[in-house]
């Protein structure tokens, strides 16, 4: 009887727990990851602060999906959440508002507090770094110095991208690109109490190796963790010299903080194009060993390809003749006024065509056309001096236009696709698309409700 007791006391016990239910809101719930906080807003190089059960992130803000130069910057915004999901805006910080003035300088920066002040830490581009401060962290922000607090000359690199790494009440500045250099930060934050001294990268042979832009420090079990984009290396001193790990989670700049028990990263990733940023969230873990779990279906958004499914706008398309483009209701579409009209996405897609293999379209053609024609401009990731020679206007008419049958008069949405190996030459990185969504018309309408490079 005895036994019998006990059996039908574990059938209860586990009858209990198979039925109770799962706390989403419990903190051991699986951990949060969206591809992109703010989507279409150009959002980029996000910097967290933790504070009364809210995260808020000062980012800058790319000021064209549609450049004109390279990493044109306007403004930063403040940005916050409470449960990392829904974020609302606070403020825009001008360059107007520091020593920069009306230039569209708005790169990197840090944000961090100090006996009840906020200091906004922040690039001049990649000239020199300005402090600003406020009394509430949602500002309004002043600055401190009304010239840089790094100057240019003050290290033997550009002395920009500042992270603040804060311990035992000691405020640490690293900044700098392709060697690292750090200082501690006086009780004033506007001057420094050291000189800056470099920091040492070593590589897995124990050589001395260079680094990226934008450092972002963080301490875990007596480890210091260095990162930079897509790398990372880690010391058991602050100062290094720092061993080589590998790579990190996929995308660009980071800013790291603690959310419920989970580390989390803020990582800049290519919403709109590699000029019109956003910025995804991902938990951050580890092996036992205290090196980076990176898994397998890690990505840096929006990889393997470039989807554009004009959820919300016209976002990154805009028509170069033939035609209006205007946004419906989760489509892009136009009225035609002449013939072949062109249709063109943003610059600087940057899509990987060792990832991808073709373009997919679904149109609906409401004209007599029996012809669609796409043609692609794509660059060598790797030629010299690739991220500063822009991408000027293209002139479309010495591209090579690939033709795809598509019926005329339609009633509804039809997918067509074209291999990518049906143009002669494509390099690694497609930077624009066009299309002539219905080509020889000269009236009508097209609309279109996906455009998408897989």
């Amino acid at each position: 009887m005895k036994f019998q007791n006990q059996i039908v006391q574990v059938l209860v016990f586990i009858a209990f727990f198979s039925c109770k239910k799962v706390d989403k809101n419990d903190k051991h719930s699986e951990p949060v990851k969206v591809d992109v906080i703010v989507p279409e807003h150009g959002m980029a190089d996000p910097h967290a602060w933790v504070e009364n059960d809210r995260v808020y992130i000062i980012c800058g803000h790319d000021k064209s999906w549609d450049p004109q130069s390279s990493f044109s910057m306007d403004r930063w915004e403040i940005w916050s959440s409470s449960d990392l999901k829904n974020w609302e805006f606070h403020r825009n910080i001008l360059p107007s508002q520091t020593y920069i003035g009306h230039k569209p300088n708005c790169w990197a920066g840090d944000i961090c507090e100090r006996d009840g002040k906020y200091y906004w830490f922040f690039s001049n581009r990649n000239i020199d770094t300005g402090v600003m401060v406020a009394d509430e962290i949602t500002g309004e922000y002043k600055d401190l110095l009304d010239k840089p607090l790094l100057p240019k000359g003050i290290v033997p690199v550009h002395p920009y991208d500042p992270e603040i790494f804060i311990e035992d009440d000691v405020y640490t500045i690293c900044f700098g690109a392709g060697t690292y250099y750090m200082a501690t930060l006086a009780e004033d934050m506007k001057s420094l109490s050291t000189e800056p001294k470099p920091v040492l990268v070593l590589n897995k042979d124990g050589e001395k190796m260079g680094v990226g832009d934008k450092s972002t420090l963080f301490k875990r079990k007596g480890w210091y963790y260095l990162v930079w984009g897509t790398k990372y290396a880690m010391s058991k001193n602050l100062y290094g010299p720092y061993n080589f790990k590998g790579p990190f989670l996929n995308g660009g700049h980071t800013s790291f903080f603690d959310w419920k028990g989970q580390k989390y990263v803020l990582q800049e990733n290519h919403d709109i194009s590699a000029f019109y940023r956003g910025a995804s969230l991902k938990p951050v873990n580890f092996n036992a060993d205290g090196t980076i779990i990176i898994p397998k279906e890690d990505k840096w958004y929006p990889e393997p390809g470039r989807p554009f499914e004009f959820k919300s706008s016209t976002m990154g398309w805009k028509a170069l003749s033939g035609t209006s483009l205007t946004f419906d209701d989760g489509k892009i579409k136009g009225i035609l006024n002449d013939k072949n009209a062109i249709i063109r996405s943003a610059p600087w897609l940057y899509t990987d065509t060792r990832l991808c293999s073709e373009i997919e379209i679904k149109i609906k053609n409401s004209t007599d056309s029996k012809e669609l024609k796409l043609a692609i401009y794509s660059r060598e990731e790797k030629t010299k001096d690739f991220w500063r020679i822009n991408t000027e206007p293209i002139d479309w008419t010495k591209k090579q236009w690939v033709s795809i049958p598509i019926s005329k008069n339609d009633s509804e949405f039809k997918f067509y696709t074209i291999k990518l190996s049906e143009f002669s030459d494509v390099k690694n990185r497609i930077m624009q698309v066009a299309v002539q969504p219905a080509t020889n018309a000269v009236e009508g309408s097209w609309e279109i409700e996906e455009i998408i490079v897989k």
